[in-house]
């Protein structure tokens, strides 16, 4: 499997090799994100609506959507938090901050043992990040996002969030998909006996 070439500041869109205190070049911290969005929101298990913009009925079929997710993955949680008061930062970098300060998967999902996922949507801007904890990035491309993102443009552009988020998760299931599959045939291949050439 490819991996990545590490991680990526969502501030300045800086790369990186590993997780840090600060970016080495902006100087950003999680402190600086912190005194940028105050306290962390009150969030719901997958999706969370701070917007107004989605139904009951969107939430629920969402819900079942994320759930059927995790299922499928139960090392990951894929969580969606829409909000339309973010007066400060940008969508990135306010994912970012979630990500690491709400623990929207499991308490002991950290650095390397964190495979969750987080859509954060920003509809007063019209703007969305996909971020995945730092145990994905060796398997999740920055090209998987953005196409993931790109799926659900067009539902996001005509204000169907609940469309569009549901077009992002799908495209992240046929991505993990892809990727439990190539583990499973790599281990495989791992496991199967080799024999001697030549003569007993």
């Amino acid at each position: 499997m490819r991996r990545r070439l590490g991680m990526k500041c969502p501030s300045c869109q800086t790369i990186f090799s590993a997780p840090g205190p600060q970016c080495p070049k902006c100087k950003l911290t999680l402190h600086h994100l912190d005194a940028k969005f105050g306290a962390v929101p009150r969030y719901s298990r997958f999706v969370t609506d701070c917007s107004g913009r989605l139904s009951r009925r969107d939430i629920a079929d969402l819900r079942r959507l994320l759930r059927l997710f995790n299922r499928k993955f139960p090392q990951s949680r894929f969580s969606v938090f829409v909000t339309n008061q973010l007066s400060a930062g940008t969508i990135g970098e306010y994912a970012f901050w979630l990500m690491n300060r709400a623990r929207f998967g499991f308490a002991e999902a950290v650095g390397g043992d964190n495979y969750d996922l987080l859509l954060a949507i920003d509809v007063e801007r019209s703007a969305a990040a996909l971020i995945v904890g730092y145990g994905l990035e060796t398997y999740i491309t920055e090209r998987d996002l953005e196409r993931a993102l790109a799926q659900a443009a067009s539902g996001f552009h005509e204000g169907d969030f609940a469309r569009g988020i549901g077009a992002c998760v799908e495209v992240m299931i046929s991505r993990m998909r892809a990727i439990v599959k190539k583990l499973e045939e790599t281990k495989t291949t791992e496991e199967m006996p080799t024999t001697a050439s030549g003569s007993p």
